[in-house]
């Protein structure tokens, strides 16, 4: 136990693993222990699972892992879009697939889906991304996320003719994080990507170059708040190493870089404000869809988990999304 002696996540980790064991004491952060004992559970059947398409790659001396989905009309050759998905902290790449739908949009609208996994101590389960403000073990870890994914799609682009000019990046929660982190950092790679109840940090890098953003984001979200800070749920706020920053900053960090004007235009359609900045530079396009009493869940999905929050019934994402996406390219 030594290696947690800093750590302020560790007792999560020393919980997980007196479930793991079938121990009876339970030690939890801001949680009942039943309700923990469930996640892990949860996760240990998906660890023990082998997911069709789970497949590795190598970055600098260290095997990561990702799903990969060809869409049903693939064909070898065929130069199709590519669309990489994160999960949300705490779970993992087949938590993504349950979660967004996107293999079954994938399917209908021919694109290429890999949901790479994060992260972490224990196997497949409470995995996470290097955000750099979040979250938890890559953070502390300076696990290099982005070297993965560069390498992805590269890997992606010479096995299966992904076009590079298409390729975007969407996630949720602690996965909207480093798809924003990344779309700043890979910026040459990236054509749009879309950030579901994710944040900046005061630390987020300058982006290296122009991307189209979508960010879609709750109002009534706890764990990720729509007005920045540190997080309002106990289980999450000891993975943050610095408050996160709001929607609306957010919003100002992407259309800056794009060069847009600083105010949007407004529409409100019932429970879903729609901000577009305009003035954008080409193919960098800036828009913001806010969920009024939205909470902590993919949109029109899944809930990733049992006690997870109820998705909003008002808006599926990742219709938004791919419709958002396939307006833009390199």
């Amino acid at each position: 136990m030594a290696i947690w002696r800093n750590d302020p996540m560790k007792a999560v980790y020393v919980t997980a693993l007196l479930a793991l064991t079938a121990l009876s004491t339970t030690i939890v952060c801001g949680q009942g222990g039943g309700r923990f004992r469930k996640m892990i559970e949860a996760r240990r059947a998906e660890q023990q699972q082998s997911p069709a398409g789970t497949r590795e790659i190598d970055v600098n001396g260290v095997k990561r892992s990702y799903i990969l989905h060809l869409p049903s009309g693939y064909k070898k050759g065929s130069s199709l879009p590519l669309v990489i998905a994160f999960h949300g902290g705490g779970g993992n790449a087949q938590n993504m697939v349950r979660m967004s739908g996107f293999s079954e949009k994938a399917d209908k609208e021919n694109f290429v889906v890999a949901y790479p996994n994060g992260a972490g101590r224990m196997g497949n389960a409470l995995l996470t991304f290097n955000a750099v403000g979040c979250c938890a073990f890559t953070m502390r870890n300076n696990v290099d996320d982005a070297a993965f994914i560069s390498k992805l799609i590269d890997s992606l682009v010479a096995e299966y003719g992904v076009d590079r000019s298409r390729v975007y990046l969407t996630g949720f929660s602690n996965g909207a994080m480093i798809s924003s982190y990344l779309a700043a950092k890979l910026s040459d790679k990236i054509a749009a990507a879309a950030p579901v109840s994710g944040s900046i940090f005061a630390s987020s890098p300058r982006p290296a170059g122009k991307v189209a953003i979508l960010l879609i984001h709750g109002t009534s979200d706890t764990a990720v708040p729509y007005d920045g800070g540190m997080s309002q749920r106990a289980q999450i706020e000891p993975a943050q190493s610095e408050p996160y920053k709001s929607v609306k900053d957010g919003a100002a960090y992407w259309s800056k870089n794009s060069g847009c004007r600083s105010v949007p235009e407004k529409s409100v359609k019932g429970n879903i404000t729609t901000e577009k900045y305009v003035g954008c530079a080409p193919q960098s396009d800036v828009e913001v869809i806010l969920i009024k009493g939205g909470l902590h869940a993919w949109p029109g999905g899944n809930k990733g988990r049992d006690e997870a929050d109820e998705p909003s019934k008002d808006l599926n994402a990742t219709d938004v999304i791919w419709d958002f996406f396939k307006q833009h390219h390199k």
